[in-house]
């Protein structure tokens, strides 16, 4: 995964992904988180169930 220093529109699009993911599932939330990432780093990532209705979203390697 590219690393890349915080930016100040790094908040705006925490921001907008919080309001965008208000009143989802935790599935359709992350796969829009995952969406996202994938714009902003590249890549594939991978979403993971933990068995509690929790997701984990990790890049693929």
């Amino acid at each position: 995964m590219k690393v890349r220093p915080n930016r100040p529109e790094d908040q705006a699009l925490a921001a907008q992904l919080a309001e965008a993911c208000a009143g989802l599932s935790p599935l359709e939330s992350a796969l829009l988180i995952a969406e996202a990432m994938r714009e902003v780093y590249g890549g594939t990532w991978k979403i993971a169930a933990d068995g509690t209705g929790r997701f984990s979203i990790r890049t693929e390697s």
